[in-house]
């Protein structure tokens, strides 16, 4: 897999363990027969009927050798070049959306002249704007409020059990 071993936060299970290896699988047939559809199909469906074969495998130490194995496999008839999704890490196009900072059409730093042709837009954006810390102060408050309610209350007394 490609994902660092630090973003795993659980122990997987032996079916999932297959479940990857398996879409693994059939990424490399992709990588490897791109284009020819009738050649992909066929290899996904031998490598289904090799899964398929061992799916009812009872013996857990059979089953592990099983999984270590296609892993092993898998790694040794990896592509040179696998294929990337544009905004996958490795991609050709990722992290090239960048969210522009909103300094960028912040009203201080418009002349005049290019605020008055878009009155409409500057207008909105002030009243968004108020509209937005109207709303924080409101947040701020309730928490206010709500921190002064946990301080001055006291916790309730433990009753005793008297013998």
């Amino acid at each position: 897999m490609d994902s660092p071993a630090w973003m795993f936060t659980k122990a997987l299970s032996h079916r999932q363990k297959v479940t990857r290896l398996y879409k693994r699988c059939l990424r490399e047939v992709d990588n490897w027969y791109g284009g020819n559809n009738l050649e992909v199909r066929f290899q996904k469906c031998i490598i289904r009927a090799r899964f398929d074969a061992n799916k009812d495998e009872i013996d857990t130490r059979k089953s592990q050798i099983l999984l270590a194995d296609g892993c092993r496999q898998l790694w040794e008839k990896r592509h040179f070049k696998p294929f990337r999704f544009a905004l996958d890490p490795g991609g050709s196009s990722y992290d090239r959306e960048r969210e522009s900072p909103d300094e960028i059409v912040d009203s201080d730093q418009w002349t005049l002249a290019e605020r008055e042709q878009f009155p409409y837009y500057f207008n909105t954006r002030e009243q968004r704007k108020k509209e937005l810390l109207a709303h924080w102060a409101k947040i701020e408050k309730a928490w206010d409020e709500e921190i002064a309610s946990i301080q001055t209350q006291l916790p309730a007394a433990a009753p005793t059990v008297s013998k």
